[in-house]
């Protein structure tokens, strides 16, 4: 019984230290009077994230037109009603967290050098989501195409 107690502590600190290379949980950071998060790369990401829904009420998704496929490194810069940027980041993973006094607000988010702007709304007591779709760069830049991109004659065969 001694054994299997031993073992299982050993697993239990493995589990908890910190390995070289092993990724950490996203930080939750602060910008004047916002607090942010941003991550979701691999499964333990996304389940660090989860346990932080609640500290925030703005959810923000970045992902590729058609295929779905997450992307990070989306510069994220939100404004308020006045024009004055409250936040400036860029997020580390698919998911971008934001606590945001209710009010209105614009956001401008870039990747791959195509700009998005959107206004949204935060209200008291509510959760505000968006979701900003890219084209796929690949695609664009010609480096390889999805088979719903091919020509019409193409896809008919």
């Amino acid at each position: 019984m001694c054994h299997r107690s031993c073992i299982a502590l050993i697993a239990c600190l493995l589990a908890s230290w910190a390995l070289p290379g092993a990724a950490q949980p996203p930080v939750v950071q602060t910008q004047g009077d916002v607090r942010f998060v941003s991550g979701g790369i691999g499964l333990g990401e996304r389940l660090d994230l989860a346990a932080m829904h609640a500290e925030f009420n703005v959810f923000m998704t970045f992902a590729v037109k058609r295929a779905g496929n997450f992307i990070a490194d989306v510069a994220v810069r939100v404004e308020n009603a006045d024009g004055q940027v409250l936040l400036d980041a860029v997020s580390q993973g698919p998911w971008f967290y934001a606590r945001l006094a209710p009010g209105r607000y614009r956001l401008h988010a870039r990747y791959a050098g195509v700009a998005q702007a959107r206004e949204f709304r935060v209200r008291a007591g509510r959760h505000t989501e968006l979701t900003l779709y890219w084209d796929d760069p690949a695609a664009r830049e010609n480096l390889g195409a999805a088979p719903d991109r091919a020509p019409p004659a193409e896809r008919r065969q």
